[in-house]
């Protein structure tokens, strides 16, 4: 009796799909065999069945003891080496099940999957084209490479295996599923939707099928049909937090910030690990408005990763927003330091101090902003108001008159208004 092996669990680059799948065979002992090693290969099976892996190995390797030119044994003894993630062992097994029966398919396929555990994946891409060429009706084969090749970004070979493994059996679900994978990373999205489609078809029940087809919807800017998916999902699944996750973007994409500020919520009740939805939450705050409850979202972010900019910056903004110019440049301030060319950053500081009179600091900063983009106009326009609460008349002038020549309303009118 030959076992299969259970399938690998791997998680794909964008989302989980079901993996290679391994091929089982039923052989049978020769008769020759002594009462002794028959018991140890049988017993071997049934520790296998009991996922009883060791014990399995064990009886496995006495029955090698006396019999080492058995392929099915060394195979029976990969599947269990693979199965306690000893890939390695699990390799060398199938290897010399292949040496002495080199067309033993359903080893290469096994093989493969234990290449694919330890990400050599262009070692199991070439086991599976063996497998393939030796039976070339073989799905499971083609399913399979077409994984691996997904894992190594080749996502038109992998949408050509896939295609193999639906024209052999139009009913693999996770055939269908992938192939919408790879679509998705080539930015066919009309594909992907219609091959996510095909697979919800086939197994109606399943929130990841949904969940990806929601990504390719959000990705084509169908936003009411991503929330869609995402909300079947998270009915199949209610713990599914990329589900949550994605319909939160979609929803602070629609402007519905009361809607992502509940599901990014959810998100952090499921994995409070996730300390980053923290700035998401804080961005959708701030467009309602609640910069206290902005300001302490960024916070938390801060408390676990200090040097994060877009917290800081954020925090800032809030800040601001509140009239806490002080605590607004402190923050600032610190992301100047961590990163100087953090975008329009001296201009915000400029700003923050002009509010606190700071504006010889004010200034400087927006010669800085200036020395960094000489188009951005907003900064001689501040400048040249800075420069004239310093009495400095002519140089606010040129200012404003470099603004205007570039298109500012409001330098227009300060000029009639100041000089």
């Amino acid at each position: 009796m030959v076992l299969n092996l259970l399938q690998v669990n791997i998680v794909i680059i964008l989302m989980s799909g079901n993996p290679p799948y391994n091929e089982e065979k039923t052989g049978s002992m020769k008769p020759e065999q002594n009462t002794d090693t028959l018991d140890y290969s049988q017993s071997g099976n049934e520790k296998f069945i009991l996922e009883d892996y060791q014990g399995a190995i064990d009886d496995y390797t006495r029955f090698i003891a006396d019999h080492p030119a058995d392929a099915e044994i060394w195979y029976n003894r990969g599947n269990a080496k693979y199965n306690l993630e000893d890939y390695k062992g699990a390799i060398e097994d199938y290897s010399e099940a292949l040496r002495i029966d080199p067309k033993y398919v359903l080893i290469y396929n096994n093989r493969g999957n234990a290449k694919n555990a330890l990400r050599d994946f262009r070692g199991a891409i070439a086991d599976y084209t063996t497998a393939v060429s030796v039976d070339a009706e073989d799905a499971t084969a083609y399913y399979n490479r077409g994984f691996a090749k997904n894992s190594i970004e080749d996502f038109h070979g992998a949408i050509a295996d896939f295609t193999g493994a639906i024209g052999i059996d139009p009913l693999h679900i996770e055939a269908w599923y992938n192939r919408g994978v790879s679509n998705y990373w080539l930015k066919n999205y009309k594909s992907a939707i219609a091959d996510y489609s095909r697979a919800i078809s086939l197994e109606p029940y399943d929130s990841m099928s949904f969940c990806s087809r929601g990504l390719a919807r959000k990705a084509m800017g169908e936003l009411g049909g991503a929330i869609a998916d995402f909300t079947r999902a998270i009915n199949l699944n209610p713990e599914d937090v990329t589900a949550y996750y994605n319909r939160g973007l979609a929803k602070s994409d629609l402007k519905d910030f009361t809607g992502a500020v509940s599901d990014y919520t959810r998100v952090l009740s499921l994995n409070p690990k996730y300390i980053l939805i923290y700035n998401l939450l804080g961005h959708v705050r701030c467009n309602l408005q609640d910069f206290t409850g902005a300001i302490s979202d960024y916070s938390k972010v801060l408390e676990i990763e200090p040097n994060d900019t877009t917290a800081l910056f954020s925090r800032g903004s809030a800040k601001n927003s509140l009239k806490d110019y002080r605590g607004a440049v402190d923050d600032y301030s610190k992301v100047i330091e961590i990163d100087p060319g953090y975008p329009l950053i001296y201009q915000y500081r400029a700003n923050a101090k002009c509010n606190l009179k700071l504006y010889s600091g004010a200034v400087s900063d927006y010669t800085i902003a200036l020395n960094r983009d000489p188009e951005e106009v907003d900064s001689y326009y501040f400048r040249g108001l800075a420069r004239l609460d310093l009495g400095q008349q002519h140089e606010a002038a040129l200012d404003f008159e470099t603004a205007a020549t570039m298109g500012s309303a409001e330098a227009v009118e300060a000029i009639r208004k100041y000089c």
